[in-house]
């Protein structure tokens, strides 16, 4: 395991998250669909979520064991950061999607390990959600322009969006259910 995070607090945190964006949604609306419609290129947005990405995968880098490759963890180390000081530098098209995608994808490990060992028989909807996580964030990270496209046009519209909305919100309530331990 690398994180050592309960299964209850990291459901309580992902309900939260989603509960937030759905309130967020259904309360201002004009302002979230802008926000949507500019964040596939956010420039100051992406540098930042590919800065965070960096840091995340550096430091697992530093601090995970490897094995029969420990001898290489500087080396890796290194290629991390200067490869996420590369991408933040020169990655002009849709930043702000491909830096939510790697931080889906190592956002998902967290959760599997949350749900490692657990033996709630909820944690199936916290390992289908890392599942989804890591099948966005590789769809989203090769090919950001369906992001813009499969989920940022669709939601500029107020239908699309207020059952976005809900659904978040169902589903932040779920999971924040589920960290309770009421489920």
């Amino acid at each position: 395991m690398i994180y050592h995070i309960s299964l209850g607090l990291v459901a309580l945190v992902v309900g939260l998250l989603h509960g937030l964006g759905g309130v967020l949604a259904i309360f201002f609306p004009a302002g979230t669909q802008g926000f949507l419609q500019r964040f596939p290129r956010n420039r100051m947005l992406g540098r930042l979520l590919l800065g965070a990405g960096t840091v995340w995968a550096a430091s697992l880098c530093a601090t995970i064991d490897l094995g029969e490759y420990s001898w290489l963890r500087s080396g890796l180390v290194f290629v991390s950061l200067a490869l996420g000081a590369l991408a933040i530098w020169l990655l002009e098209d849709f930043p702000s999607v491909r830096g939510l995608s790697i931080l889906l994808l190592l956002g998902a490990n967290v959760l599997l390990d949350a749900a490692f060992l657990s033996d709630r028989s909820g944690k199936i909807a916290v390992v289908l959600l890392a599942y989804l996580w890591v099948f966005a964030g590789i769809l989203f990270v090769s090919l950001p322009h369906l992001f813009r496209d499969r989920v940022c046009e669709p939601l500029a519209r107020p239908a699309p969006l207020r059952a976005a909305a809900w659904g978040a919100l169902a589903i932040g309530a779920g999971f924040v259910a589920f960290g309770l331990g009421l489920g």
